[in-house]
């Protein structure tokens, strides 16, 4: 330590004339501070016997400087005082000096002064350390900031300002310190370590609002980082960080002394508990997390974060007693919300949550903060200690000793008028796996992999188990949802799913007697809420929950991670009695239904909530046998397809075809194709394409769907409809063109604008629809890439674009006494315009559109490829 303040010592000689007295250099190496009687003694001496020769007065003061330094701490190094003499804020928030990232403290001095001090260390190729304020308006974020710098090289502390670039990005730009407004008094750096200490006055009155003024009850966010990098001239703007914290709450930097802990993972399953979700997150990237370590007086302290991409409300988080192995009830539950609160209320049912009182002296806040960070991401965060244990409040559930509890957290986005979440539904919700005594187990289990590895679940199938997947053939985790069977020696059977799903997957079991549809059927279902339910299917387009008989099956495992549910559970063969719980011993034999889902209902079941995707076995299968077994063909390609024909009927032949007609009659005057003019016999190639490829694909969707699609996605069924519409369009406009009137007759005219205006719709509405299958909003096909809607914009952008410069080249060529690059002719005095006999050779400009169409058809095949390629993928 003595070696680390030597350097503090010298380097600040380096900067500083040797010629100031030996008691000023007592008041340096103190750093302001009350030096010792000894060092006094010292500097008197070098004082009377230096006073001729400045070399042995340099000598003197580097002995009085080590001397003062020896017997107290500098402030580059001391966190004595944290909370009562000075304000302190480190990284991590336990770290007690030289196992640091960085801290910072600050103290008043006098005359309205503020003395900073800084460390920094454990950062490889450490090349700053920088604190800086931000306003108490600005809850969030690194701009605007009034920011001070030490670094590796600098003779000085430098200053810089956080502010945010016309291109949305943060930056930071270097900013000249006032005259007298901050005094550096120590600047060290050796061995990786930067240490300083500068003061700074409240605030300066020259009017420069950057200038942040920290006197009285104005409040700052303290922000503090470490940078590996520094710019050439040593400035850090421009120089992004390394690591970076910012304090909970704004201080006042003259009065507020004391930081409120915050919610963080370190230590997790040694000195604290930690509870996140999902459960490799490591802070800022988790939805959700809990933590939970025991404080000096013996109570629990609990920190609370959660974020969401949107709206949120409350995170939440609940004991429930060990002896209650599943659900919801009863659990003591406290929660932080958006209105910086801690809110206390009990679960009293399974999906209903009444708000109770907090008794006085039993939970104690120290943070409780909402706030929005870029991008709309908004956050909460809270921090509170509780007590073990409130004699004669059996709710009040005791944490102490042996008593164990399952940890239940939530996240809400919504709460009630008074902010209480009393009957608010959650939005997502997480149990432990485990029950645990709170005061003394901070290790949860590492819970299984969310998605099976590849061929986990499906080894032995036929041989062991019997198993039913899609698509068929798939090994595990490249599958879209499976479900096995295996029969146990007890009778039972274990059922294995999985499901690439965001709400649920389930199997069905119908009867042999019914080869088709999906009801009757005896259902079971996971589901994203950590739970198996069951339901009968009683229409085709209908499932209402069923109870599960008590005794009759035992959840053993589940999880919902990665957009992945898999769950585990065993069932009894049959119950004596009830019809309806299908018996599946012996030679009883049933088609396997298999489906995957996006939403749930509130209590958690799945009655009434249409499928996304689902299959059945061609053949009834004996759960009593191994066979795999084997499904329909694959739907999911009927899908595919469907929206691949569709694509390469609008967006290929439909867009080359019209172009043609539209700007290009005049090319190629001479020749002829298959005795047309080339333009025609392409044109018509091409729509007839269109027509075959649009009709194909209006009949695979119908067969995929057997019908038509379900009535609760608005998106989905405005998709149907328009296309619908465009089919209609799409065969109407050549049956328009067969009856055809002959050019030059007076029916002409009315059938050019007919067949224009059906064929323009036609094509508009294909691209809307289109938008609406693959666009980000909804998909018939699951798991589509969204950025196949960003290519499709890009399509319609390069269509417009290429339209314009055929249209431009056209009004040229019209500006020359040609309309559409061909002469015009009038027949008497009837205004309707006719197009003359065309030259023998090509019309000017020929060449330059004949350039542009090639660019253009390259352009729509490169589109079409790539999002025919997605649509495979997806």
């Amino acid at each position: 330590m003595l070696s680390l303040i030597a350097r503090c010592v010298l380097h600040q000689l380096q900067r500083t004339t040797l010629t100031r007295g030996a008691g000023e250099w007592v008041t340096v190496a103190g750093s302001g501070s009350a030096p010792t009687i000894l060092a006094w003694i010292a500097a008197l001496w070098c004082d009377y016997n230096s006073s001729r020769m400045d070399s042995r007065r340099a000598v003197c003061a580097v002995f009085v400087l080590y001397l003062a330094a020896s017997l107290q701490l500098t402030s580059c190094q001391d966190l004595t005082g944290c909370g009562g003499s000075k304000g302190c804020y480190r990284h991590p928030s336990d770290c007690t000096g030289d196992n640091c990232i960085a801290f910072v403290t600050w103290e008043n001095v006098g005359d309205g002064r503020t003395r900073f001090s800084m460390r920094a260390s454990q950062t490889e190729n450490l090349a700053w350390v920088a604190v800086g304020l931000r306003p108490e308006s600005v809850p969030a974020g690194m701009v605007p900031a009034d920011v001070y710098v030490c670094t590796k090289d600098g003779t000085g502390v430098e200053r810089s300002e956080n502010i945010l670039t016309d291109a949305g990005r943060w930056n930071s730009v270097a900013r000249y310190i006032p005259d007298n407004s901050v005094t550096t008094e120590l600047l060290s750096y050796a061995d990786n370590v930067i240490s300083c200490v500068f003061t700074r006055i409240a605030s300066i009155a020259t009017g420069d609002a950057t200038f942040y003024d920290i006197s009285g009850d104005n409040a700052y966010y303290l922000l503090l980082a470490v940078g590996n990098g520094i710019n050439a001239d040593g400035t850090i703007n421009s120089t992004y960080h390394a690591a970076r914290r910012e304090t909970p709450i704004a201080l006042k930097l003259q009065s507020d002394f004391v930081v409120p802990p915050e919610p963080e993972l370190l230590g997790c399953g040694t000195t604290r508990g930690c509870f996140r979700q999902p459960p490799t997150c490591e802070g800022d990237d988790c939805t959700a997390f809990l933590t939970w370590e025991n404080t000096a007086d013996g109570q629990t302290q609990f920190a609370l974060r959660a974020s969401l991409n949107g709206s949120l409300s409350w995170v939440a988080f609940g004991l429930r007693p060990a002896a209650t192995t599943e659900g919801m009830s009863p659990a003591d539950v406290y929660a932080c919300t958006r209105n910086s609160e801690v809110k206390r209320s009990e679960n009293v049912s399974p999906y209903d949550s009444a708000a109770r009182v907090i008794p006085a002296n039993t939970v104690t806040p120290s943070l409780a903060v909402y706030y929005t960070i870029p991008n709309f991401v908004t956050v909460i965060e809270c921090v509170f200690t509780r007590k073990a244990s409130l004699a004669g409040d059996a709710t009040f559930y005791d944490i102490s000793g042996d008593n164990a509890y399952y940890l239940l957290m939530a996240i809400g986005l919504d709460i009630n008028a008074d902010g209480t979440i009393a009957g608010k539904i959650h939005s997502q919700r997480w149990p432990a796996a485990n029950a645990l005594k709170l005061q003394s187990e901070f290790a949860l289990p590492t819970p299984p992999p969310a998605t099976p590895k590849p061929g986990g679940d499906l080894v032995g199938c036929g041989e062991t188990k019997g198993c039913f997947s899609q698509p068929t053939g798939c090994s595990g985790s490249n599958c879209q949802a499976y479900v096995t069977w295996q029969g146990l020696q007890d009778g039972q059977v274990r059922f294995v799913m999985m499901g690439q799903a965001q709400g649920w997957v389930a199997f069905g079991l119908r009867r042999s007697n019914i080869n088709n549809g999906m009801s009757p059927a005896d259902v079971y279902a996971c589901t994203s809420d950590r739970e198996v339910k069951r339901s009968e299917n009683v229409s085709p387009l209908n499932s209402e929950a069923r109870v599960i008989p008590a005794d009759t099956l035992t959840l053993e495992t589940i999880q919902f991670e990665n957009n992945a549910i898999t769950c585990t559970f065993t069932r009894q063969p049959f119950l004596q009695g009830d019809d309806t719980f299908y018996n599946i011993s012996g030679d009883n034999a049933y088609y396997v239904l298999m489906a995957i889902g996006a939403s749930i209902n509130a209590d958690g079941t799945i009655g009434g909530n249409r499928h996304t995707d689902r299959w059945s076995t061609t053949e009834t299968q004996k759960l009593t046998e191994f066979g795999a077994a084997t499904g329909e063909p694959d739907p999911v390609g009927l899908a595919k397809a469907h929206a691949s024909l569709m694509m390469i009927a609008w967006i290929g032949f439909a867009s080359i075809g019209i172009t043609l007609a539209r700007f290009f009659k005049p090319l190629w005057p001479d020749s002829k194709l298959l005795g047309q003019k080339v333009w025609f016999t392409i044109h018509r190639a091409c729509m007839v394409s269109c027509l075959l490829c649009f009709c194909a694909a209006f009949i695979l969707i119908f067969v995929y769907k057997r019908g038509f699609v379900d009535t609760g996605n608005a998106v989905t069924v405005a998709h149907a409809i328009c296309g619908i519409i465009v089919t209609c369009l799409g065969i109407a406009n050549p049956i328009m063109a067969i009856f055809r009137p002959h050019p030059g007759t007076p029916k002409r005219p009315i059938f050019n604008w007919a067949h224009w205006s059906v064929g323009t719709l036609a094509h508009l509405l294909g691209l809307v629809t289109v938008f609406l299958g693959i666009g980000y909003q909804t998909s018939l096909l699951s798991g589509l890439a969204s950025y196949s809607f960003f290519i499709m914009l890009a399509f319609v952008i390069f269509h417009v674009v290429m339209w314009v410069l055929f249209e431009v080249m056209g009004r040229m060529a019209e500006s020359k006494g040609r309309s559409n690059d061909m002469p015009l002719k009038t027949a008497g005095g009837d205004s309707n315009q006719q197009l003359a006999n065309t030259d023998t050779e090509p019309p000017a400009g020929a060449a330059a559109k004949m350039i542009l169409l090639c660019i253009y058809v390259v352009g729509v095949v490169a589109f079409l490829i790539c999002l025919v390629v997605f649509v495979g993928l997806a």
